[in-house]
C-alpha cells in the first residue's frame, strides 16, 4: 500500500470517534482511490472539464489564448466530441486552481478497506 493510502486513513481515523460507551469499538473503514493503471475515462473527463470551466466562468477566447490555440478548436473539443491534447492539461488546472488528478476522471476505482479494532 502506497504512503498517501497510510496518510489518507491516519486522516480518516482521526475524524471519527474511536470509542464508544463501553470503551471498545469495531468498524470497517473505507474509501475509494483512482485505479491509474485502468487508464482515463475521456468522456467523463471532458464533461469534468467543461462543467469546471463553466463554474469558473472562463471564455473559449481566453483558454484559447493561453493553450496557444484556436477559440473554434477549444469550441470544438468543449462542444464537438473531440478531446483535448493530453499535454494541455497541465495548463488547464493551473487555469482553474486544482490539481490535474482533480480534471481526470479513471475508468475504474480501487476500494480499500481497513478494519479497526480499538480495545
Amino acid at each position: 500500500m502506497p504512503d498517501s493510502d497510510f496518510k489518507q486513513i491516519r486522516g480518516k481515523i482521526k475524524t471519527r470517534p474511536l470509542l464508544n460507551n463501553c470503551g471498545c469499538v469495531d468498524y470497517m473503514l473505507s474509501w475509494q482511490t483512482p485505479d491509474r493503471l485502468s487508464g482515463m475515462d475521456f468522456d467523463a473527463t471532458k464533461r469534468n472539464i467543461c462543467e469546471m470551466i463553466k463554474a469558473k466562468g472562463l471564455k473559449d477566447k481566453i483558454i484559447a489564448e493561453k493553450l496557444g490555440i484556436t477559440p473554434q478548436a477549444v469550441n470544438k473539443w468543449r462542444h464537438k466530441g473531440t478531446f483535448i491534447v493530453i499535454d494541455n492539461l497541465y495548463i488547464l488546472s493551473g487555469m482553474l486552481g486544482i490539481n490535474i488528478e482533480k480534471l481526470i476522471v479513471p475508468r475504474k476505482w480501487k476500494e480499500w478497506s481497513v478494519l479497526i479494532e480499538t480495545r
